[in-house]
């Protein structure tokens, strides 16, 4: 790696730190347990809360309108916004963080063209008072991830934080975006992009997706690394699994159907794509989230 390209990034890092240091990264992070039908509220706060539901189910009820979360959304309450949590009937277990979203002011985040690409004060903002995530393992893991950063404190923790809050904010930005296709994309990307959401229940290759696109292989994989920071593989595996986990929670089908009609050929390599992105292997999320 370049060593100049090393320090900047490293530079940037101290920056934002060293902006932070009068602020708490987050004000709550923890796992906390609610007895069956507890509720707690109702308030508001100045902070953004995020509560990814680990066990059981629970409602959030706001001034005008009451939601449902089950085992495994995401719920991501914006500041100011009124709300009471009720606890389901067998209880609920929530892992929560709660930050306030002045801690994302100092990304700067800039299109080709040098105007800001996104605000995430239009994000986390009124409009947006309740945002409800499901099916997406890759939010989920980046909560854990800063949970259990702020929880252990080792060394160097506030730059992993800092960096996982930027993927955090980029991975709700595409989810919110239904249509979402890269910011800094082309005419190719986005053909490509689309054949795969449309065809990979099939045993589609990266050759046929290169073909249809009309473009190499290997530009291809370029514009992917390039745009993305995966590999056209990894997408394609990205989708598939989101889907294989709602299938798997949210139906009877076995784990081998699953493989087959989410585009996998192999159970065995199903198994193991499976395990690399959730932490699990598909018999085993089944057992803990299947309803």
């Amino acid at each position: 790696m370049n060593t100049s390209t090393e320090q900047t990034l490293w530079e940037l890092l101290e920056n934002i730190i060293e902006n932070l240091k009068d602020k708490r990264l987050a004000d709550v992070f923890r796992f906390v347990s609610f007895c069956p039908s507890e509720t707690y509220g109702p308030h508001k706060h100045l902070r953004v809360e995020i509560n990814y539901v680990k066990r059981g189910n629970c409602i959030l009820h706001l001034d005008d309108e009451s939601v449902t979360f089950r085992e495994g959304e995401i719920m991501i309450i914006t500041s100011g916004v009124n709300h009471l949590f009720e606890a389901g009937s067998k209880g609920t277990t929530l892992m929560q963080l709660e930050f306030l979203p002045e801690v994302f002011s100092y990304f700067n985040v800039k299109s080709e063209g040098g105007t800001a690409a996104f605000i995430p004060v239009t994000l986390f903002s009124e409009g947006n008072r309740l945002i409800k995530i499901v099916n997406n393992v890759c939010i989920m893991r980046v909560v854990q991830r800063i949970v259990n950063e702020l929880e252990l404190k080792s060394q160097y923790y506030q730059y992993l934080v800092v960096m996982y809050y930027a993927e955090l904010l980029i991975l709700i930005y595409r989810y919110m975006d239904e249509s979402y296709l890269p910011i800094y994309t082309n005419d190719s990307l986005k053909k490509a992009i689309v054949y795969i959401r449309l065809n990979y229940q099939s045993g589609i290759t990266m050759n046929a997706v290169a073909e249809y696109t009309g473009i190499s292989e290997r530009y291809l994989r370029r514009l992917f690394s390039q745009y993305l920071n995966l590999s056209p593989l990894d997408y394609l595996n990205q989708i598939r699994i989101n889907k294989a986990v709602e299938l798997l929670r949210n139906t009877e089908m076995s784990v081998k159907e699953v493989c087959y009609l989410c585009g996998f050929q192999s159970p065995q390599y199903f198994s193991r794509v499976f395990k690399k992105y959730t932490g699990y292997s598909p018999k085993e999320y089944e057992k803990l989230y299947r309803r």
